[in-house]
């Protein structure tokens, strides 16, 4: 075997491949990371748009006639209707709210019906159930796995969805 011996005097090899290659990886991550962040930007945006979207054709059915928009007395029925509805659906999954903003305004709103006797007087169904939740989330209202539960257990199976807000 002939070894080469290491001389100290052989001139060194540059690094100018070295530092090509490694701005030219940084520079491809910052390209990566730059359209990933964009996506998810616009993912989130799109999100967002989504949301208000549903909710503005939501709405739309609340106030929607053949001839244009529906009388006071009738977008008003509809309007609780929705509400009561929404209520119960919301509360039953109240340990679910990962807002703890969101989850204080339905306790809020909870205690709010409770103290006014808010849709007492009705006589649909809905509203009783909502009135039901409604207890149910005020009096465990710091026990978020709590009030679901008392919510789904004192509500009949078949809560109706009202008839506007059927697809």
């Amino acid at each position: 075997m002939n070894q080469i011996p290491n001389d100290d005097t052989d001139a060194p090899r540059g690094r100018g491949p070295l530092l090509v290659g490694a701005v030219f990886v940084l520079m491809i991550g910052i390209f990566i990371g730059a359209l990933s962040a964009t996506v998810l930007l616009r993912m989130s945006i799109g999100s967002a748009g989504d949301l208000k979207a549903r909710e503005a054709t939501a709405l739309h059915a609340l106030i929607e006639a053949p001839d244009g928009i529906v009388a006071p007395d009738i977008s008003s029925e509809r309007t609780t209707a929705a509400f009561a509805h929404s209520f119960i659906v919301s509360t039953a999954a109240i340990d679910a709210v990962s807002s703890l903003d969101e989850r204080a305004k339905l306790v809020d709103i909870a205690r709010w019906m409770v103290a006014t006797d808010a849709l007492s007087a009705r006589e649909d169904a809905v509203s009783r159930w909502a009135m039901i939740a409604a207890r149910c989330v005020d009096t465990n209202a710091e026990a978020p796995k709590d009030a679901a539960n008392c919510v789904r257990d004192e509500m009949p199976h078949d809560v109706p969805i009202p008839d506007h807000a059927r697809d």
